[in-house]
């Protein structure tokens, strides 16, 4: 499936001003656009575009992915909603668990406003403690 010249721009656009925000500088951006345009070649790893929002979708087994969320959706009601329409998708791709994680708890709002059954877990990842959130399907 390819994606228009406007779509393409968008995305890349999404990442950037993400990549700027949380990095610093052009030049930090520019760095983390290359490696995800690496990653996002493998099989296993898909840019899933929602809203202002990039889900990285990355397949870590038979029906597990993880994600992570690059962009910024002013409202957070739209966020919530990209995160039910992504469920939907994976879902519907035969995905049967999902999950993220992060260093702070603000997903947890979020994660409730979904309405979708996320439960959530404390894990030392990478020797950090961090929220993991997972959705089965």
């Amino acid at each position: 499936m390819t994606i228009s010249a406007q779509e393409q721009q968008e995305v890349a656009k999404i990442a950037n001003d993400y990549f700027l925000k949380e990095l610093g500088s052009q030049e930090e951006a520019d760095l983390a656009m290359g490696k995800l345009a690496k990653l996002v070649q493998d099989k296993g790893a898909k840019l899933v575009h929602l809203g202002n929002v990039l889900f990285l979708v990355l397949v870590r087994g038979k029906g597990i992915v993880e994600i992570h969320t690059m962009g910024n959706e002013p409202n957070p009601m739209d966020l919530v909603k990209d995160f039910v329409d992504l469920a939907n998708y994976l879902k519907n791709i035969k995905t049967k668990v999902v999950y993220t994680y992060s260093e702070d708890n603000k997903f947890s709002r979020i994660a409730k406003l979904t309405g979708l059954p996320i439960r959530q877990e404390k894990k030392v990842i990478n020797g950090k403690e961090v929220n993991v959130y997972i959705l089965e399907f």
